[in-house]
């Protein structure tokens, strides 16, 4: 598998594992309406960087580095995301005042969610990562995390594993050739 084919997936999963800490502190900042609403949250904003993912694989595929079936798989993942989390918002039912009303403002919401989430990440992940920032009920939301990042790291460490071997093959640029193919110091 060609390494921008890994990166792209490293990307999807990362839409799911850098957005769930902020999302569900945003989720919970005025009450903990359960997990319906963690859930939905969640998947809003992942559903947010996907979208951008997907911006991103169609210009690698542009450019003839990743394969028309990655795209389409991950439009896949998205549509699944979003109309998962939009359920999960409907079986609220308005409650509060919560819910976007239809799907589009759901994923509109998204985008907004996706900034939340990243500029909540920092405050969130200290909490999440002691177990602080789930309700009881968030127990499956935070095996999820965890299992995205267990996927994640091998995924990225087969990443940079490749790029290390195809430097250091002959022909490849070494760390300390120059970009002028002068010898390093």
């Amino acid at each position: 598998m060609k390494a921008s084919t890994l990166k792209f997936w490293l990307f999807i999963v990362l839409a799911f594992v850098l957005t769930q800490p902020g999302s569900i502190a945003f989720a919970n900042w005025d009450a903990p309406y359960g997990f319906y609403k963690d859930l939905s949250v969640w998947l809003s904003s992942s559903a947010g960087g996907l979208l951008l993912v997907i911006a991103y694989g169609l210009y690698e595929w542009k450019r003839e580095k990743l394969g028309c079936a990655n795209i389409i798989l991950a439009t896949v993942i998205v549509v699944l995301a979003t109309i998962i989390g939009y359920r999960a918002e409907l079986v609220l039912g308005g409650e509060m005042g919560y819910g976007s009303g239809n799907i589009v403002l759901f994923v509109i919401g998204g985008l907004i969610g996706l900034a939340l989430s990243i500029m909540l990440l920092p405050v969130s992940l200290p909490y999440a990562l002691t177990g602080d920032l789930y309700y009881p009920y968030d127990r499956p939301l935070a095996v999820a995390w965890v299992a995205m990042i267990i996927a994640a790291v091998p995924l990225a460490a087969y990443i940079k594993a490749r790029k290390e071997e195809r430097l250091m093959e002959p022909g490849g640029r070494g760390p300390s050739v120059s970009s002028s193919g002068q010898g390093g110091p």
